[in-house]
């Protein structure tokens, strides 16, 4: 079955296990992407930054992207949204850095005027909307009208069934295994990605809902479609 509607009724239980393992996030997610996580991050982040743009990291947690943001270009305005204030704090705690302002808020419900953002970066972050479509929605109406990017680097669900259970069987039974050998017994938390991915619509279903609001679309598949970088242009 596929998903596409965001995590709705599931929402709360992911939303605790991100607070559980927000200390532990940047660690075990080096290991579940097989140490590919930042070069995907970076690869997304080339596509999209220019210098003096001003930047929304939806879904910041730790502050991941803002970091290899600023490290990347330095010359930024970088407005860090997370509904949890643990991941903000964490944000808040790696980026001492006076471009940037940290924002409790939902993909769903963003506080900020129309058209205030070049660019939207969401990393590993899209994923976990209570409502996909509504936080589509939402990041297209805050991006610039005349060619303001989206960029979306995250977990994809391959078109192909086989290659959608064999990711399955990975993010469900090989992702908790490997945060256990990692950190102990908190890497169990990490059972609940399998949910989420569960809940993903496939990569061809997610490139049409986003060209249904962008004039442009490019998706990047990783490891099969296991990863995405998707970059739109409104």
């Amino acid at each position: 079955m596929s998903g596409g509607a965001g995590l709705q009724e599931i929402w709360d239980e992911v939303a605790l296990v991100l607070s559980e393992i927000a200390p532990i996030y940047d660690r075990v997610n080096r290991v579940i992407s097989l140490g590919s996580d930042l070069k995907w991050r970076l690869e997304g982040l080339r596509l999209v930054l220019r210098p003096g743009e001003v930047v929304l990291d939806a879904g910041c947690g730790p502050g991941t992207m803002s970091d290899l943001a600023l490290r990347l270009v330095g010359d930024l305005k970088i407005s860090l949204l997370d509904p949890l204030g643990v991941m903000l704090e964490a944000a808040r705690a790696k980026l001492r850095s006076s471009n940037c302002v940290f924002v409790a808020g939902t993909f769903e419900q963003m506080n900020f005027p129309d058209g205030s953002f070049d660019v939207v970066m969401c990393g590993f972050s899209l994923r976990d909307a209570r409502n996909l479509e509504l936080a589509l929605r939402e990041v297209h109406r805050v991006l610039k009208p005349d060619g303001g990017r989206l960029l979306v680097v995250d977990l994809g669900k391959p078109d192909d069934a086989l290659m959608r259970h064999l990711i399955g069987i990975y993010w469900r039974y090989f992702v908790p295994l490997l945060a256990v050998i990692r950190v102990g017994r908190r890497g169990m938390f990490y059972s609940v990605l399998y949910k989420t991915y569960r809940k993903l619509p496939e990569n061809g279903v997610l490139k049409a809902k986003l060209q249904a609001l962008f004039r442009r679309v490019e998706v990047l598949e990783k490891m099969s479609g296991a990863t995405v970088i998707i970059r739109c242009t409104r």
